[in-house]
C-alpha cells in the first residue's frame, strides 16, 4: 500500500461477510459497503493526520490539505492533474486508490503572492463497465473566498484541454459542489481560511442516499 493511501480495500469478501445470502455481488454493492465503511478502522483519521503532518513540515503559506475517498466499487487510477497556481508538495498524488480507501496529499502555493488552485482526475468505472473520469478541483486565492468544483465525464475526456473553461466554473463556485453523470457521483467541499481541508468523495449514483 502506498504511504499516502489509507484503509483496507472493500472487496467481494467483505460484502459476503456482511450479506452472506447475496450471490451476485456488483460494483454497486461494493460501493455501498465502502461508503458505509468510510470511517472504519480510523482510516479517515489516518489520512487527516498524514496531511496535517505534511502541512506542519511545510510551514506557513497557502495550502490545500486534500483528502479523497473511493467508494466507486472498483479501483480508481490517477490520470492527470492541472495546476493553475501552485504544486503538490513532498508526497505524490496516489497512483491507485482501491475501493474503500482514502488518499491524502498537500498542495501548496507557488509564492507569497499567489494561491493554490488545481484539479486532479481519477479514472474508473460507472458500475456497468463504462470508463469514466472523476475530476476534483479546488481554489484558495491569495485574496478572496475559497472554491470547490467537481464533474464527471467519459474516460479520457480531460486529455483535451478544457482547463480554461473549468477554471471559470471553479471560480464561480462556493465551498461545496457535486455532480452526477452516467451512473457516477462526486461531491467536494473545502473549508475557509488559507490552509483548509479539501475533501472529495468519488462514488456511484444513489450510493450516498441509499437506505
Amino acid at each position: 500500500m502506498a504511504g499516502n493511501v489509507f484503509g483496507n480495500p472493500v472487496t467481494d469478501e467483505l460484502v459476503k461477510q456482511l450479506y452472506p445470502n447475496k450471490t451476485n455481488i456488483t460494483s454497486k454493492d461494493r460501493a455501498e459497503v465502502a461508503f458505509q465503511f468510510i470511517n472504519s478502522g480510523g482510516k479517515d483519521v489516518d489520512a487527516k493526520n498524514f496531511v496535517y503532518g505534511l502541512k506542519e513540515q511545510y510551514g506557513n503559506g497557502i495550502s490545500a490539505k486534500c483528502m479523497i475517498y473511493n467508494a466507486t466499487g472498483d479501483t480508481l487510477t490517477y490520470s492527470r492533474k492541472h495546476d493553475w497556481h501552485g504544486h503538490i508538495w513532498q508526497s505524490p498524488y496516489p497512483a491507485k486508490i482501491q475501493n474503500g480507501q482514502w488518499g491524502a496529499f498537500l498542495h501548496v502555493h507557488p509564492s507569497w503572492f499567489a494561491g493554490s488552485e488545481s484539479a486532479i482526475v481519477y479514472r474508473g468505472f460507472n458500475g456497468n463497465g463504462y470508463l469514466c473520469d472523476w475530476m476534483l478541483s479546488w481554489g484558495i486565492p491569495y485574496i478572496g473566498d475559497n472554491h470547490a468544483y467537481t464533474e464527471i465525464r467519459e474516460g479520457h475526456h480531460y486529455e483535451t484541454d478544457h482547463w480554461d473553461y473549468i477554471q471559470g466554473l471553479l471560480e464561480g463556485q462556493s465551498t461545496k459542489d457535486d455532480d452526477t453523470w452516467n451512473g457516477c457521483y462526486s461531491v467536494v467541499t473545502i473549508g475557509e481560511g488559507t490552509s483548509p481541508e479539501f475533501v472529495g468523495i468519488m462514488t456511484l449514483e444513489g450510493v450516498t442516499t441509499s437506505k
